[in-house]
């Protein structure tokens, strides 16, 4: 089984993909069964770069040591601290934060930034989109697209770790508006347990774009192997 650490581009694009089957049976990322296919997940093209090929700095190693947390939070502890609403012991590990820490380098290297690489490359066309909606109109489905996150919360290797892009904007907070639920649902399907929240603006890693942390449990019932 693939470690967490482990990001495939393969894998990415094929669940990415379009089929026309119901189910994607396959492609799997960080391990993790795949989900029912979905019209709501579009193809996002990934950073197609080199990996491991930025050298870790000082820098690196004390945002990774203060942004880290050092063991894996369980799905119940998950559960009760999102619902306390309380995020403060929630994050990524040490291996996967100094991953990220590369990776924020590479994008500014050839984007600019990690804002500029998903607003005019990975969801140029996501946004183009969003600007033709009507804000005024209430949230809907067809306002989402699902993406697992490349930089998972230190978690149970049993939870998936999704970022939820919007067309209209979502206010921070943790109760799911209705059109989430029904975006969950259409999505994952009924037997899961999950938990959402948007981060306040000043957590947001790309607050230009509107966006929600959705996690995954299936139930063992309906996973897919």
């Amino acid at each position: 089984m693939a470690s967490r650490l482990e990001v495939d581009t393969q894998s990415h694009m094929a669940l990415a993909t379009t089929a026309s089957a119901s189910k994607l049976k396959a492609a799997s990322i960080y391990g993790l069964p795949s989900p029912p296919d979905s019209p709501m997940l579009a193809k996002v093209p990934a950073a197609n770069l080199p990996k491991n090929d930025i050298q870790v700095t000082a820098a690196m190693e004390a945002n990774a040591k203060r942004l880290s947390i050092p063991r894996v939070v369980s799905w119940e502890r998950f559960k009760q601290l999102v619902d306390a609403e309380d995020l403060k012991p929630l994050g990524r590990s040490y291996e996967m934060q100094i991953t990220y820490e590369q990776h924020k380098v590479r994008m500014k290297e050839k984007y600019g930034s990690i804002a500029d690489y998903l607003i005019n490359y990975a969801l140029a066309e996501f946004i183009a989109d969003a600007k033709k909606v009507d804000a005024s109109l209430p949230l809907s489905p067809s306002d989402f697209m699902f993406r697992a996150n490349d930089f998972p919360y230190y978690l149970d290797d049993n939870v998936e770790h999704w970022v939820l892009w919007c067309k209209k904007q979502l206010p921070p907070g943790f109760v799911p508006p209705a059109a989430v639920v029904d975006a969950v649902a259409k999505r994952f399907g009924d037997n899961v347990e999950w938990r959402y929240f948007v981060n306040p603006v000043h957590r947001q890693s790309v607050p230009q774009l509107s966006h929600a942390h959705v996690f995954i449990k299936h139930n063992i019932d309906t996973c897919q192997i």
